[in-house]
């Protein structure tokens, strides 16, 4: 089996680098081409080797590492395997992708995928990609705050994360925000508002729990100014309890804002003071092909045991 592997070098602990990475691919029987998304050119080289004859697209890094590979792949029906390497890994969770390099690699079968949606936003800056959510108001306030001083590593940088976005939370006022639903108004007054492609987000924070990631549609999750205790309580232990937040389904999502910040995926962007914005959400139609890890025997036959 021939793939490519797009790697961020600066992701992820020590043994499981490049040369760790590699080597794993080895033990798999995997020839490799490798990528470093370091280099300035990794799109074009992307497309390049897009062209060829590849089985396999292997995606390494964290989740802003991960959404820049899916959103910019440029053939969709070439299976992509996750290495998980950052921190929250958002995207891995919510595919229930995880594990090291060493032990993904050989539960790989690029005939055992599921398809995964890819975000749309279009608005006055032009049409941009997303693989977690495009938000306003509390989210990108946080990813601003949190892009400040020393990352932590590990679970001390999760934890630090959701002590900023708490902070975010009790400093956070009203936004000026119109949401339309598949051509209905959602009212409120929200804190902020996301519209989220999987369930996680954020500090590892599934925001968006009855999310699916190949339903062709979007959640759009409002964090309602009325909740700010509860969301305060909520992310004390968030995987014991569904987040109160009001939550939508939608194929179709118009946003109207002014004096407040937006984000896309990990990207923030707060020089819009002033403006009035509207951005239309959707999905992409096709989808990303991504390979889901397969279970050994051994591993269904405890399974089996643990249920009986």
């Amino acid at each position: 089996m021939r793939a490519l592997l797009c790697h961020n070098p600066t992701a992820g602990a020590k043994g499981h680098d490049k040369d760790a990475i590699l080597a794993a691919l080895k033990l798999a029987d995997i020839d490799v081409r490798y990528i470093s998304l370091k280099n300035d050119d990794w799109e074009e080289a992307l497309k390049e080797a897009a062209k060829k004859s590849f089985d396999l697209l292997v995606a390494a890094g964290g989740d802003g590492t991960i959404g820049k590979i899916l959103t910019a792949l440029p053939d969709r029906s070439l299976p992509v395997a996750l290495l998980p390497l950052g921190t929250a890994n958002n995207a891995a969770r919510s595919l229930g992708i995880a594990g090291t390099p060493q032990e993904l690699v050989e539960t790989w079968k690029i005939d055992n995928t599921c398809p995964l949606d890819i975000g749309s936003a279009k608005a006055p800056w032009g049409t941009s990609l997303f693989l977690e959510g495009f938000g306003v108001g509390l989210f990108p306030d946080f990813l601003r705050f949190a892009a400040k001083g020393r990352k932590p590593e590990g679970a001390d940088n999760l934890r630090k994360g959701r002590e900023i976005l708490e902070k975010t939370l009790k400093e956070a006022e009203p936004i000026e925000i119109d949401v339309s639903v598949d051509g209905k108004a959602l009212r409120g007054e929200f804190l902020g508002v996301e519209v989220m492609n999987i369930p996680f987000t954020g500090p590892g924070l599934p925001i968006a729990a009855k999310a699916d990631v190949a339903d062709g549609k979007l959640d759009v999750v409002c964090f309602e100014a009325d909740k700010r205790k509860a969301l305060i309580e909520w992310l004390g232990a968030p995987l014991d309890a569904a987040p109160p937040v009001l939550s939508r389904k939608a194929e179709k999502v118009e946003l109207t804002w002014s004096d407040a910040a937006n984000r896309i995926d990990d990207r923030y962007f707060d020089d819009n003071k002033g403006k009035k914005l509207i951005a239309e959400i959707a999905c992409e139609k096709k989808q990303v092909q991504i390979v889901v890890p397969q279970k050994h025997p051994a591993q269904q036959a405890q399974g089996k045991a643990a249920s009986a």
